[in-house]
């Protein structure tokens, strides 16, 4: 499973990922630059020495060297020992600079280190020009170097301290509107659908919360036209099928018992017309009573439900397989029947040949259809693959509690449902 990331997250991590990689990139660049500046004044300096030897010669400027803490070499072998054997004499260019660390025993001692400059005088004699910096109670420009480079760093890290605080107020500032937009779309209802959209302070969200309230208002009108659909579908028909029940309860007294079985039909099918219309009724009105719960016969129910449907098994190759023992169940009456009846009919209706197996053990039914289904059955029941009336039991399963599974496998579907708080009698 993909895990949904956090936009608040990305943002944030976003931003101080950036923050850092800047501040960092500036302050190697400032320590970069810094190095390369040193680098420059000691060069400086050098060439202007290197300038004035060539113009007055060895002896009148080696007095003059004291000032700026340099050094005259004019010969490799008289350099420290350190630097020679750090550099060799071919390593040592012509007009180029280099340092070198202290690396003999009392170079070590005093952390002595140097800054080699390679001349020539009058493009015939090389010489060296050496600066030295060891530890001492004054600072050394190199002591000072490191203290303005720690100092770098420090300025560098209470500046992303600050822009972190910084970016995180603004964030917070910036999001609370989102917040509010959150909440606010989280506890709306039927009710705040006709009040004014509250204003989030920009343009954006409060589109989005007028797109927001168009989709649930438009979600909402559309519910409101099917609740009343269905209750006026299922008012308008209790007339007639309480005039089919009362014609056929009178008819019960004048037919001969040969014609009865036809009649008994009739009647079952009114009285489940007449459950399935307070049933949607009932699913519509959230404020109806829950329906009473009465005890009757749970097998002798399902026996009569597979003999109103076993008319859908002729002329098909089907064989039923029943297996469910005597058992007497405290439930509403009227729903369970009218979830069992959609739960058969679907068995018989859609399939061609195989086999049927209806189990019940205790409060769980089981109904799997195994062979051959017709083949029109996904173009009329959508990806259910088992008839409409599969929505109508998904609800009355939901409402009360029943767990209900269904597994479509080619060839094999299985609907299983369990009826909560049987009573064993």
């Amino acid at each position: 499973m993909k895990l949904r990331q956090s936009l608040t997250a990305l943002l944030l991590g976003g931003a101080g990922f950036i923050l850092l990689l800047l501040v960092l990139s500036y302050t190697l660049w400032a320590r970069e630059n810094y190095f390369r500046a040193l680098d420059t004044s000691f060069s400086v300096s050098m060439h202007k020495a290197q300038e004035l030897i060539n113009q007055q010669g060895f002896d009148s400027i080696t007095p003059g060297l004291a000032i700026i803490d340099a050094q005259l070499f004019r010969q490799y072998k008289a350099l420290p020992e350190s630097i020679r054997l750090t550099f060799s004499e071919k390593q040592l260019q012509v007009g180029q600079h280099y340092y070198a660390d202290g690396i003999t025993q009392n170079d070590k001692a005093k952390h002595r280190d140097f800054f080699i400059y390679t001349a020539q005088h009058n493009e015939q004699e090389i010489y060296y020009l050496v600066q030295q910096y060891e530890e001492s109670d004054s600072p050394s420009y190199w002591d000072i170097a490191d203290s303005q480079l720690q100092q770098i760093w420090a300025v560098s890290a209470i500046v992303t301290l600050l822009l972190v605080i910084l970016i995180l107020a603004c964030f917070r500032y910036l999001a609370k509107p989102i917040y509010r937009l959150n909440a606010w779309s989280k506890q709306l209802n039927s009710a705040d659908l006709s009040k004014p959209i509250p204003s989030f302070e920009y343009q954006e969200l409060d589109r989005l919360a007028e797109q927001i309230m168009h989709s649930l208002r438009e979600v909402d009108s559309v519910y409101q036209r099917e609740s009343q659909f269905l209750q006026y579908a299922s008012h308008e028909l209790r007339t007639p099928i309480t005039v089919v029940k009362s014609n056929a309860a009178l008819l019960e007294q004048l037919v001969p018992p040969s014609n009865m079985p036809p009649l008994q039909r009739i009647i079952r099918a009114s009285n489940t017309m007449h459950h399935l219309t307070e049933t949607l009724l009932w699913l519509t009105r959230k404020d109806m009573a829950q329906p009473i719960a009465s005890q009757f016969q749970f097998d002798s129910l399902i026996n009569e439900l597979i003999e109103e449907h076993d008319y859908l098994l002729k002329g098909k190759n089907v064989e039923l397989q029943v297996k469910i023992a005597t058992q007497a169940v405290v439930l509403p009456q009227t729903l369970v029947r009218i979830v069992t009846a959609n739960l058969i009919r679907n068995a018989m209706q859609h399939i061609d040949e195989g086999v049927i197996s209806i189990v019940l053990d205790q409060e769980k039914l089981t109904i799997e259809n195994k062979g051959e289904m017709l083949s029109d059955i996904s173009s009329r029941s959508g990806s259910d693959g088992f008839g409409l009336g599969l929505k109508l039991i998904h609800q009355i399963c939901e409402q009360q509690d029943w767990p209900f599974t269904t597994a479509n496998k080619p060839q094999h579907y299985t609907a299983s449902i369990s009826f909560l708080a049987p009573m064993q009698l």
